[in-house]
């Protein structure tokens, strides 16, 4: 088959995430080169949304990598052109809205940072504010609600102390499969979170494993994703877990779990689109990696 593999990073030829874009690209694409397939890939280009268009259109199926606010339309071009291998568009588009993806999860029993409207908010409290879309830890603060600007553009939410994590699952046609849960590098610059790399696996108690992974397929059932998704999680003192945010995309993660997983991951999302997935007992790690960003 021939492969688009779409990171806006790269795309565009620059920028802050462009580390992140190339590692993520480059695995999937030795991934899928593993399998025999032909991959093609937008790389410095004008308009990254007329390169996606054409790049699909010459392409058996595609994945898009890219911002929250512009991964649905994209994804709406490769569905519009070839078979898309990550999550439908409609799902994207609710992931993509923090606002949105909170209250949906929220009613179907998902532990979630609550959002706190400003009239609430305590001068001496501390609270995270975000961008309402957003990805990459960009923009995201811990403030106490005296320093808080409210902006139609953020939301506020409550502060959780915890580890930060995440977990990497696929979702096939009826079936979720677990394949690491991750270690999250987050570093504070001033009041602001920077996200810095992370490790893959990390090993958490087992009875906190067993919830994370019983939540994250709750979670990507709730939100109708397919194909690789990683969901960002606080893990608290107290064991219990919250959800803070869900990536509808391969993340950055998706470099360490190729190394360590006695899968081909690229096969797997392919195998979640065209076949079936693996049980979760047959899919393991060895070793660990460490991705770390400057």
């Amino acid at each position: 088959m021939k492969i688009m593999v779409a990171e806006y990073a790269v795309g565009k030829g620059g920028g802050k995430l462009v580390a992140e874009g190339k590692a993520m690209l480059t695995t999937l694409k030795s991934g899928f080169h593993e399998l025999g397939h032909e991959v093609s890939y937008p790389e410095a280009v004008t308009d990254f949304g007329v390169a996606v268009d054409k790049l699909s259109k010459e392409s058996d199926a595609g994945v898009v990598i890219a911002p929250d606010d512009m991964l649905c339309e994209l994804t709406k071009l490769v569905e519009s052109n070839t078979v898309n291998l990550g999550c439908p568009s409609d799902s994207v588009k609710i992931c993509a809205d923090k606002k949105q993806t909170i209250k949906v999860l929220s009613e179907g029993g998902i532990q979630v940072p609550r959002i706190v409207p400003k009239e609430e908010v305590a001068s001496e409290q501390r609270y995270v504010k975000k961008p309402r879309y957003g990805c990459a830890s960009e923009n995201v603060f811990i403030q106490k609600g005296k320093d808080i600007c409210p902006t139609p553009d953020h939301i506020i939410t409550e502060f959780i102390n915890g580890e930060d994590i995440s977990s990497s699952v696929i979702i096939g046609k009826s079936s979720v499969l677990p394949l690491t849960i991750n270690k999250q590098f987050i570093r504070v610059d001033g009041e602001r979170l920077r996200y810095s790399g992370g490790l893959v696996p990390y090993s958490v108690e087992q009875e906190a494993e067993s919830e994370i992974m019983r939540m994250s397929e709750r979670v990507v059932t709730l939100l109708h994703c397919e194909g690789y998704v990683g969901i960002d999680f606080i893990l608290g003192n107290d064991g219990s877990a919250h959800v803070v945010e869900v990536n509808p995309r391969p993340t950055t993660s998706i470099v360490g779990i190729a190394k360590v997983l006695n899968y081909n991951v690229a096969d797997l999302i392919l195998r979640a689109k065209f076949g079936s997935l693996p049980m979760p007992n047959e899919v393991k790690t060895e070793g660990s990696f460490i991705f770390e960003l400057s």
